[in-house]
């Protein structure tokens, strides 16, 4: 087999192997039944990851193994290619894949810092809350947001905080910004779901798999986290 053909087998390749099994980018509890994911499916759990982040108002739960895997991937896609005559056509449909795969991770880890950096007290408290299963802020992101709000409150307190009385310094719950999870999205349901509730008057729908919809994210958020339906 040639080196190209090897390398348009590479994302079918079930050569990726994980602490954990993943379906559908949600861990798997039962790991006596893990099975090794190909690289097209941690490519394909990116994706969708990539696509409700950006869709979705609040910061959702991180995908760092997912990202782990995908740069050794794209590692040893470029290994591949080295042998590759650089005139070959097909040498540039895949540089050009790969240039895809690296937008989407870059993409998505600016999303996921926009976010953190407009929300940050706010995504702090949640995390305080939450179990260590839970928790939507990878160690490294937790870190940041961590120090980037002790930056933030030693600024404020530097320019603005210390000139203020003792009364008004005492609000700061009223500066913490918040997400509008009532802001409307499109959804597509992976699955079947019955009884969603769609509206103030408890208004119930049943969502068809590939159905599509408009919809305030609030009522569908529980959806998104159990994949059982995606933002668009």
């Amino acid at each position: 087999m040639s080196d190209t053909e090897n390398l348009e087998q590479v994302l079918n390749e079930p050569d990726l192997s994980t602490e954990a099994a993943y379906t559908n980018g949600f861990e798997d509890d039962d790991d006596e039944d893990a099975e090794p994911i190909t690289a097209q499916k941690v490519l394909e759990i990116l994706e969708t990851a990539w696509t409700n982040e950006i869709c979705a108002p609040e910061l959702l739960q991180h995908q760092t193994d997912m990202l782990e895997l995908m740069l050794s991937q794209v590692a040893h896609m470029e290994e591949q290619m080295k042998d590759l005559d650089k005139n070959d056509f097909r040498f540039v449909v895949h540089q050009m894949e790969l240039e895809r795969i690296r937008y989407i991770m870059a993409s998505y880890l600016r999303c996921r810092l926009q976010k953190i950096e407009t929300y940050t007290q706010h995504i702090l408290n949640q995390e305080a809350t939450r179990d260590a299963a839970d928790k939507r802020l990878s160690p490294e992101e937790a870190k940041y947001a961590q120090d980037f709000a002790s930056h933030v409150d030693e600024y404020f307190n530097k320019v603005a905080t210390q000139y203020m009385p003792n009364q008004q310094r005492g609000e700061a719950e009223q500066r913490i910004v918040t997400p509008n999870l009532m802001s409307h999205v499109f959804l597509k349901a992976n699955i079947a779901v019955s009884g969603v509730i769609v509206g103030v008057d408890d208004e119930e729908v049943d969502l068809a798999p590939g159905s599509q919809h408009i919809i305030p994210y609030q009522l569908v958020a529980d959806l998104i986290h159990k994949n059982q339906a995606q933002l668009i």
